[in-house]
């Protein structure tokens, strides 16, 4: 959207770290975002390398809340507005929806391709790539956050997100019996403060309330699906750790399974495709709450305890046991502030083969098996 040069030479943004008061003071740059997260990480007060951002605790935040940027607009908001591109059906590309993701494609990370959608109002500058699309946005969004579309980016072996790639990506139809399935999951993954409240009262479908989670786990409630309204709520998107996790992962068997993949497929492409992804996941560990308790993952730093800690003392923790981690916490336009974080034990890992096995069986019994 902005060229993160040539905007600041004409003034339409300028440098200022600072916390938006309103959306379209908001300009997001490639580390904010995650898969299926706009809400990943906020700059620091001193932001000059791409290090100096701090992870979200999306339990915490408020429903008004928009995170420290790095730029804001160095015009009035008229002559901001008429430099805006316009989309094909005439209005200004800050007006819709859109699916972002990171220009810069990490062939040898965990993710490769790193899609998530962003509200009305705000802007971003070039280090983002942008899609507004009205009527396919929760499905395009599903597909582009699930490992299948993942590896396609990979298997390109291109360095950058652009039109020239993008425009080659083809989605299965959407009419297909189990999209509201991956509609609702990617509603739920974005959808984290009231600004998607109007795109979720235009996309909110009776159906969603007949989700299920593929996977009977204490942390996994299908109240979650049933309780599901037309109007936004702040109690209603994925916020723990361990949710936002499931979700993904039966996004990438919906996903398998409308291209007409089998799993042993999808496997394979996880197995040969994603090394990071399977260390990452074979030493990421959950509380009894779905929160992260420790991780190797250098993506997730400040997350959990310091090995250390966890290696001596943790770990074997016995069910109800509690521990506690004290952080200076400079997430928030009141930072810092002193937050304590409570972990509950039992904690465990994840097995993501396992856990595809259990969706698709599960998605094969409630759809019928896939031709």
């Amino acid at each position: 959207m902005w060229n993160e040069t040539g905007a600041q030479k004409d003034r339409t943004i300028i440098r200022n770290v600072h916390f938006p008061e309103d959306s379209i003071d908001l300009v997001y740059s490639g580390p904010h975002i995650s898969v299926a997260n706009p809400m990943f990480k906020t700059s620091r007060r001193i932001c000059v390398f791409n290090g100096d951002y701090d992870i979200l605790d999306l339990t915490i935040i408020g429903e008004k809340y928009l995170q420290r940027c790095n730029y804001s607009m160095g015009v009035d908001v008229g002559s901001y507005l008429s430099r805006v591109p316009s989309t094909p059906w005439g209005t200004k590309y800050t007006d819709e929806y859109r699916i972002v993701m990171r220009k810069m494609l990490n062939l040898s990370g965990e993710r490769t391709l790193i899609p998530a959608i962003i509200p009305k109002g705000s802007g971003h500058i070039d280090g983002i790539f942008g899609i507004a699309n009205r009527e396919n946005l929760l499905f395009w969004e599903a597909c582009l956050a699930s490992l299948p579309y993942d590896f396609l980016i990979k298997a390109s072996g291109k360095s950058n997100c652009r039109n020239d790639l993008m425009s080659k990506i083809l989605f299965p139809d959407n009419k297909i019996i189990f999209a509201s399935e991956m509609e609702c999951r990617a509603l739920l993954l974005n959808s984290l403060d009231i600004r998607y409240s109007e795109l979720w009262n235009h996309s909110f479908k009776d159906q969603y309330r007949k989700c299920r989670w593929s996977k009977e786990d204490e942390r996994l409630s299908n109240s979650r699906f049933t309780e599901l309204t037309n109007e936004w709520k702040s109690t209603y998107p994925f916020r723990t750790d361990f949710e936002r996790r499931q979700a993904l992962v039966e996004i990438d068997v919906l996903v398998a399974m409308a291209l007409g993949m089998k799993l042993e497929q999808l496997k394979t492409i996880y197995r040969l495709q994603f090394p990071v992804l399977q260390s990452n996941e074979g030493d990421t560990w959950y509380d009894n709450t779905g929160r992260i308790v420790f991780t190797c993952n250098r993506g997730l730093t400040g997350v959990g305890f310091e090995r250390k800690e966890w290696e001596y003392g943790i770990k074997d923790a016995h069910r109800g046991q509690k521990f506690y981690r004290t952080i200076a916490d400079d997430t928030m336009p009141e930072g810092p502030i002193e937050r304590t974080i409570e972990y509950i034990a039992p904690f465990d890992r994840c097995d993501r083969e396992q856990d595809y096995e259990t969706a698709w069986k599960f998605f094969e019994e409630k759809y019928g098996k896939s031709e």
